[in-house]
């Protein structure tokens, strides 16, 4: 084996060196990487303790008072009144209930990649009307005033579904965090094939330095201990999901006088043409080339 020169063992050595320079550098980083799949794992494990925690809260509240209820009317020795009363209460349980649920089962679609976007002939107006007639008892609860501004009936093509689930959001966060006696104004019109929705209240409004927040999953700006107003932090995250899904935009405002304002831009979509549908209410009616509907 012949001797290295000095310049050859220098050469050698730094080749070496280099070589277990890289090696180290390529160890911190996949150690860098772990690190990080590390770091989302352990969210994503916080994010689904969080989610199991208040969706069982959500749920298993409004199911009680429906099953204690409904115990009540068993047991047949109330007055008529009484029992109105509490059919009436089950009634606003339940829709509780069912509202908890839509999110839910929304959001698992959305997470799975299986939320389609279904285009029909939708009539705006009364979506609008729905959602406010099934908040009917939380408005009342808290003593507020809504009104409702359009230039008349509003058809649109877009997601039925979709839309009565963010209107229907966006609504019981206005009511929500609202005060006593305050105002909920909705506004909805059609410009250059857009719809523009807003949702206004007078409620505590939204911290600036909190809004770049607000449509996280499970975002409270009230969480913790400390927390005054129910829900599960999904609502603006779905509503943000849902937008997107169907190329819109959205975005959250506090006027100097207080309160929110969403507001919200929907793009015109084509329907298929082998199938024309329009949805009133939920109920999509398909028409046919002899021009006869049949509800769906």
């Amino acid at each position: 084996m012949s001797e290295l020169s000095d310049d050859a063992l220098i050469a050698e050595l730094k080749s070496r060196f280099d070589t277990t320079k890289k090696a180290l550098d390529d160890v911190k980083m996949i150690t860098k990487k772990l690190e990080e799949m590390n770091r989302k794992l352990r969210e994503s494990e916080q994010i689904k303790s969080t989610f199991i925690s208040l969706v069982k809260n959500e749920i298993n509240n409004p199911l009680t008072s429906i099953q204690g209820l409904s115990e009540q009317l068993k047991q047949g020795t109330h007055s008529p009144e009484t029992v109105t009363s509490i059919a009436d209460m089950i009634h606003q349980e339940s829709f509780d209930l069912d509202f908890q649920l839509r999110n839910i089962f929304i959001t698992a679609e959305l997470e799975s990649g299986e939320a389609e976007v279904q285009i029909s002939s939708v009539d705006v107006t009364a979506i609008i009307n729905d959602a406010i007639d099934s908040s009917s008892h939380l408005l009342k609860e808290k003593k507020l005033n809504i009104r409702v501004e359009t230039p008349g009936k509003i058809i649109f093509n877009t997601d039925s579904s979709h839309l009565n689930l963010i209107v229907a959001n966006l609504l019981a966060n206005a009511i929500e965090f609202n005060i006593d006696g305050g105002d909920v104004v909705i506004k909805a019109s059609v410009a250059d094939e857009t719809l523009n929705l807003t949702v206004e209240d007078s409620g505590i409004g939204v911290d600036p330095t909190r809004i770049g927040r607000l449509f996280d999953r499970f975002y409270q700006s009230d969480a913790g201990i400390t927390k005054h107003h129910k829900g599960h932090g999904l609502g603006l995250a779905i509503i943000k999901a849902l937008i997107d899904s169907m190329d819109g935009t959205i975005n959250v405002e506090t006027p100097k006088k207080g309160g929110s304002i969403f507001s919200l831009t929907l793009p015109h979509k084509q329907i298929d043409a082998d199938s024309a549908t329009f949805e009133v209410d939920g109920g999509a009616f398909f028409f046919d080339d002899d021009e006869s509907a049949e509800a769906f």
